[in-house]
């Protein structure tokens, strides 16, 4: 896991300028020791750099393949030909390697990196497909001139970059790669208008105008004779769920997904430094726990988040007993609200792109727990609720959907159901307490439909979260001159993917939540967290065997109906204890009246004349309103106040510094 940056250019170094003087000069500068060393937090075990007439590569190394000096990069393959800057891990770099060998290939460390480089050169842009693990990776091909980037399926590993005519400039964090460019890049405001109702921003978009992120699941090739950018995707999850012949026994079906998780726990242990286990009191890490400890050789090192006083939602207890069951060594991070205050600052300097998630200070504080006791690598629960049906509102989408396929009628009373008196009555009987369950489902139904708002081409999805409709009246109160011809049509570009019939419908759910909540929100703030303190974070859920064995099962099988992470608390029986299985799902629950309220009253006035008063984001005149009446309103207001505020911060403190 480490920290890769660098320049490619479409003119030669050995092309030279004249300057003003007539004097003739190199017209590009050298990548510097500082440049690489930006990304140090993220390989704090040595640096590296490379350069020819057409690239500058630099790396920061964390070692955790192969620790010698073999793993060193930019690494060169041996006949030359190719160089890689390269974050991430191929788990199964040994079965790759092997199958290498028997092609003829020959190898001098143990390192992925070299499997990686060697891939590359035998199967071309296709050894993608063959990876399993995460990564996100430039290799340069000295003989066609030109250049390959690569991201992992989900997006696990980041990787930013800006593109003009001259040069592509890349990096592995935004703080490294502004200070590459030639100028400052612009906020851009329909990109502030998507993260103030998503809560981060959707990939492969950045805040930036001229900044983005090659998107999950792409790579793209750059040759230096045409130079043009043009991402392809060669994997999407929604494309993985053809149908595995003679799988509809419910039996034979457990089985199988308990074997893949076993399988990917397994992939993700293999490391030459000390793995732990983030772990709650939930299902989804304590699979992990359990599965981890029992294929690992010694009692593993597991992390818990608790809050003082230890108030209900503190799962510490159950964590703790589940970890000491298993044998595992069992740490404790407390979490006042005090030094979430107080951190907030070095916080967003850590997420590197505005993630509003209030957990964010919660997952920082795990593996900096374990980076002091020297473990650095972490197994995370994260990507089990996506894949396993874990949020009411994602199952309320199939669900919704597949009603609105099957009962075309309800479409046609959208126009009345659309006004503001049909949708306060509707909104009133969905919430009602003594109403019967079936007419609040309609009732939330017929809102939901009724919502101008949504576009009506997509399926139904993202305005059935419960925060992303509440900035629509908010953001009335407070936009400034810039946020006014930002019309609503862009918000819902992440998710247009189209309709789709009634049996694809849950996969295409899937898909628009591996797209956009799980890459842009957890993938990218469990990454930062992580790798701000040295540790690679391992999601075991995200294995590409996994994933596409549950969506070829649940193709013929269709399971989002079967209630909460059925199939998963299903093969876990005899894995966890039944206490473990049944709990309800908690998920992080930090007190977060209290953590944000606090946040806004210490940094609020850095509002009053920031980067977003002057650019016009936010009306002059309307920033003390915010302040005083929106963040004091409920929570909506104060969550809304308190993403402005995130991106103000965040601006001063990465952009800006």
């Amino acid at each position: 896991m480490c920290g890769i940056i660098g320049l490619i250019h479409q003119q030669s170094f050995g092309k030279i300028a004249s300057d003003s003087q007539g004097l003739q000069t190199d017209h590009w500068p050298e990548l510097s020791e500082q440049d690489i060393l930006r990304l140090a937090h993220r390989g704090p075990d040595g640096t590296g750099k490379y350069s020819d007439e057409h690239i500058q590569f630099g790396h920061a190394r964390l070692s955790i393949i192969d620790l010698t000096d073999a793993g060193h990069q930019p690494m060169i393959s041996h006949n030359g030909r190719y160089v890689v800057t390269y974050n991430g891990e191929i788990y199964n770099h040994l079965e790759l390697r092997t199958e290498l060998e028997s092609l003829g290939e020959t190898f001098n460390s143990h390192s992925d990196t070299e499997v990686l480089l060697a891939a590359y050169k035998v199967w071309g842009k296709n050894c993608v497909n063959r990876f399993r693990g995460m990564f996100a990776f430039v290799i340069w091909d000295k003989q066609e001139k030109l250049a390959f980037l690569a991201r992992d399926r989900c997006g696990e590993k980041p990787l930013f970059y800006q593109f003009n005519h001259e040069c592509l400039t890349f990096a592995s964090e935004l703080k490294a790669l502004i200070p590459l460019l030639n100028e400052r890049p612009e906020l851009d405001p329909v990109v502030i208008d998507m993260y103030l109702h998503y809560q981060y921003v959707p990939e492969p978009s950045t805040l930036l105008k001229g900044v983005h992120k090659l998107a999950a699941g792409h790579s793209v090739t750059i040759r230096m004779s045409e130079w043009e950018f043009n991402p392809k995707p060669y994997w999407c999850v929604e494309d993985v769920n053809e149908p595995i012949p003679l799988a509809t026994d419910s039996k034979l079906i457990l089985s199988r997904i308990r074997d893949a998780l076993e399988d990917a726990v397994k992939m993700t242990l293999r490391s030459d430094v000390p793995v732990g286990v983030a772990l709650s009191g939930g299902i989804d890490s304590g699979m992990i726990a359990a599965l981890a400890q029992k294929n690992y050789p010694e009692p593993m090192h597991a992390f818990c988040v608790g809050y003082p006083g230890r108030p209900a939602y503190d799962e510490r207890a159950q964590a703790r007993k589940l970890a000491e069951s298993l044998g595992m060594i069992v740490h404790e991070v407390e979490l006042p609200v005090d030094s979430f205050v107080d951190f907030f600052p070095e916080l967003v300097t850590v997420m590197d792109e505005p993630v509003a998630d209030p957990a964010a200070f919660g997952h920082y504080s795990v593996p900096r727990a374990a980076a002091d006791q020297g473990v650095k690598v972490l197994l995370s629960g994260i990507g089990g609720d996506e894949i396993f049906w874990g949020y009411p509102y994602v199952t309320q989408s199939v669900e919704l959907n597949q009603q609105l396929l099957d009962h075309p009628s309800i479409k046609f009373a959208a126009q009345w159901l659309g006004s503001s008196s049909a949708q306060i009555f509707l909104n009133k009987v969905a919430h009602y307490p003594h109403a019967h369950p079936s007419i609040k489902k309609w009732a939330g139904i017929l809102q939901k439909v009724g919502d101008t708002h949504n576009p009506t081409e997509q399926l139904m999805y993202y305005m059935l979260h419960p925060d992303f409709d509440g900035p629509f009246a908010l953001k009335a109160e407070v936009y400034g001159a810039a946020m006014h011809s930002v019309g609503s049509d862009t918000l819902f570009k992440p998710t247009a993917i189209g309709l789709r019939s009634r049996e694809k419908i849950p996969a295409a759910v899937i898909r628009m939540l591996f797209d956009t909540w799980l890459t842009s929100n957890c993938l990218s703030l469990g990454d930062r967290v992580g790798m701000a303190v040295g540790v690679e974070t391992r999601m075991p859920f995200l294995d590409v065997k996994l994933i596409e064995l549950v969506m070829q099962l649940r193709a013929n099988n269709p399971d989002h109906a079967l209630g909460q992470k059925a199939w998963l608390r299903a093969a876990l029986k005899g894995v966890l204890p039944d206490e473990v299985l049944s709990r309800p799902k908690a998920g992080f629950q930090p007190p977060l009246h209290e953590w944000l309220s606090g946040v806004v009253s210490r940094y609020g006035d850095m509002l009053s004349n920031g980067q977003l008063v002057k650019t016009g984001v936010l009306a002059t005149d309307k920033v003390e309103h915010l302040l005083e009446n929106i963040a004091k309103r409920n929570w909506t207001g104060l969550f809304f106040t308190y993403k402005l505020l995130l991106l103000e911060m965040w601006y001063q403190r990465v952009v800006a510094a």
